[in-house]
C-alpha cells in the first residue's frame, strides 16, 4: 500500500511540476505573450513545489530513508 501511496503521490508531483514548467515557457518560447507577474509567480511556485512533491513521492515508492 506504501508503495502505491508513493507511486500516485510522485505521478501527482510530476503532473503539477509539468503543468507548472509548460505554463511558464507557454509564451516566450512558443511564440505566445508572456504571463504577467503574479500569474509567472504561481506557475513557477506550483513547478518547484510539483518538483518537491515528485521526489517525496518517488522516496516513499522507493523505501529509501528513514522509518519513523
Amino acid at each position: 500500500m506504501r508503495k502505491l501511496l508513493g507511486g500516485f503521490t510522485a505521478t501527482f508531483g510530476l503532473a503539477v511540476s509539468l503543468l507548472g514548467g509548460w505554463m511558464l515557457v507557454r509564451g516566450p518560447f512558443f511564440g505566445g505573450p508572456s504571463l504577467e507577474s503574479i500569474p509567472m509567480v504561481a506557475a513557477l511556485t506550483a513547478f518547484l513545489v510539483g518538483v518537491v512533491i515528485f521526489f517525496r513521492g518517488l522516496v516513499r515508492w522507493a523505501g529509501v530513508g528513514a522509518r519513523i
